[in-house]
């Protein structure tokens, strides 16, 4: 076991302990709806210490420190095969992992179905189809992205910004996607980009996953 794995690896095992220290110092013959949380503060605050460590060993595992990281390499392992949104917020460590998932399937090939084209999947669950080559150039880098929300502030579809309470946050898309974009140099230029609020981009992107499964025969037209 490398070193860095088994360091994380002995903090989890202690914390996971103290869980259950915790938990067997309760007498459940005292326990009432009216005392319950005290009886449990000790036990909610170890579980609480023992999710804050879990990252780090996933991080130790996948050799990764992002948290978008680490769901990347989770779900290059996982091709072929369903993944629980549970798993992905729990290895992550973030409340974000969707829009990281997202970010893989726009702008770095990864194919991921949910349960808009497979009805069986839970909700909010996932399923790998494949991984695409993509160019790194047809990836949108953080200076094309402000560069096009400065030109750009509200959503293009809804017109809504970021300051709109129903708005999380603000995405720049690709109007013709770099999947099938005939010159790969010219695929973030300007006129191939917009700007769109996270719950517009987000069904845009099953729209396009939707047209691209369809048009490779992996789902057949109703």
């Amino acid at each position: 076991m490398p070193k860095e794995l088994e360091s994380a690896y002995d903090d989890v095992l202690e914390k996971a302990q103290t869980v259950v220290d915790e938990l067997e110092a309760i007498d459940p013959e005292e326990v009432t709806r009216e005392n319950w949380e005290d009886n449990f503060a000790n036990y909610m605050e170890a579980i609480d210490e023992l999710n804050d460590h879990q990252p780090d060993l996933y991080a130790a595992i996948f050799q990764e420190s992002s948290g978008k990281g680490r769901i990347r390499e989770y779900l290059r392992d996982k091709i072929g095969e369903p993944v629980r949104s549970e798993r992905l917020a729990q290895i992550s460590g973030i409340s974000e992992y969707a829009r990281r998932v997202r970010e893989l399937r726009n702008q770095e090939g990864f194919v991921i179905d949910s349960t808009r084209t497979r009805s069986e999947l839970g909700q909010n669950d996932y399923f790998v189809v494949e991984i695409r080559d993509i160019e790194e150039k047809s990836r949108i880098s953080a200076q094309t992205r402000y560069e096009q929300l400065e030109r750009q502030s509200n959503c293009e579809i809804c017109g809504r910004d970021a300051h709109h309470p129903d708005v999380r946050y603000m995405e720049v898309d690709h109007i013709e996607s770099f999947v099938d974009y005939d010159n790969s140099d010219a695929v973030n230029d300007p006129d191939n980009l917009r700007t769109l609020c996270n719950e517009c981009h987000h069904g845009k992107s099953a729209s396009d996953n939707i047209a691209n499964r369809r048009r490779g025969g992996q789902i057949e037209d109703s």
